[in-house]
């Protein structure tokens, strides 16, 4: 933890009193003009301290930011987050993970406020304004490449029970959608770089339309969407979310490396929004139609065509009829 962090833990930890700026410089061990310059850098942030002479520093308020200072205090995970990138607004979570992931370790983390140019499935537009939650987890595990569609499960299954967690109604809809009544709150994109027999990495990026206004969205985007406020009428607390999704994540993931891609499976099963419905499934080279009747153990969705034969499809578009 660094002097910054210090400071933000102490003045937290007595926000209801002023801290004297002699008593912060005892207990770092550094000037009071150091202390005054990490008290300004917070102000710079959005967090509000207030400052009275002969009293000393009071912590106000904390900004509604996702700050690596904010995300990784009282993060209760291993690995997952514990190296993290922060950005007020990149091009892309995913990008950029892509760009670090070879020197950075297992578990990074990508965070921005906005991206100007989200991508969803198939090259898809993700429009991401300020008050969603648009991350990017790099992880290097050590599978077949054969076995990477399955994460996009894990990770489905990981934020569904992570909004059930503050008491929201999510459903997951193959393979990569969170739904909330039918509407779309959350895509999920899994890339990978890969050998023929290894995987060198691995990226799961989450969007989650959070504290977000639907009229921020485009016309066409927003009439299937929806967002947590929306749902709630009222914004959530984005830093808690992330905390709790980033360790909900790492049990899932760690269930997932163990072995046990079955629990994974049942629960993702439980959660489905599109299991036992008739759907459209559009990929690159054909278009189906038929009853989703299954998720295989690749994480491909079984359907059942008007014939009464079997079409198992890995990936494409899903559309519910």
């Amino acid at each position: 933890m660094g002097h910054r962090e210090e400071i933000l833990d102490v003045l937290r930890k007595n926000h209801e009193v002023y801290i004297s700026g002699e008593e912060l410089a005892e207990t770092l061990s550094i000037s009071r003009t150091m202390i005054w310059k990490y008290v300004e850098s917070l102000r710079q942030d959005g967090f509000v301290v207030e400052s009275v002479t002969n009293r000393g520093y009071r912590l106000v308020s904390a900004p509604d930011l996702l700050l690596q200072d904010e995300v990784q205090r009282d993060l209760d995970t291993d690995f997952i987050g514990k190296k993290m990138f922060y950005f007020d607004e990149i091009d892309s979570t995913n990008r950029k993970a892509r760009e670090l992931a070879i020197d950075c370790p297992d578990g990074t983390l990508i965070i921005a406020e906005r991206q100007s140019e989200g991508r969803g499935r198939m090259g898809k537009e993700w429009y991401s304004p300020p008050g969603g939650i648009w991350l990017s987890i790099i992880l290097k595990p050590d599978i077949s490449p054969e076995h990477i569609y399955r994460l996009t499960l894990v990770a489905g299954v990981a934020v569904a029970e992570t909004l059930a967690g503050i008491g929201v109604a999510a459903q997951i809809k193959w393979p990569n959608d969170i739904l909330i009544n039918e509407n779309k709150v959350c895509g999920i994109l899994t890339e990978v770089d890969a050998e023929m027999d290894a995987v060198n990495f691995l990226i799961v990026g989450i969007g989650i339309n959070a504290n977000i206004e639907l009229d921020m969205l485009p016309p066409l985007l927003g009439v299937n969407s929806t967002s947590l406020k929306s749902e709630s009428g009222s914004d959530i607390n984005r830093v808690e979310l992330v905390q709790r999704l980033l360790e909900r994540f790492e049990q899932d993931y760690g269930t997932f490396i163990n072995g046990d891609f079955d629990s994974i499976l049942k629960r993702w099963r439980k959660h489905s929004a599109t299991l036992n419905r008739q759907v459209r499934i559009v990929t690159r080279f054909k278009t189906i139609e038929g009853e989703a009747v299954g998720i295989d153990h690749d994480g491909a969705l079984v359907v059942e065509m008007e014939d009464g034969g079997l079409e198992r499809e890995i990936t494409g578009t899903c559309v519910h009829l």
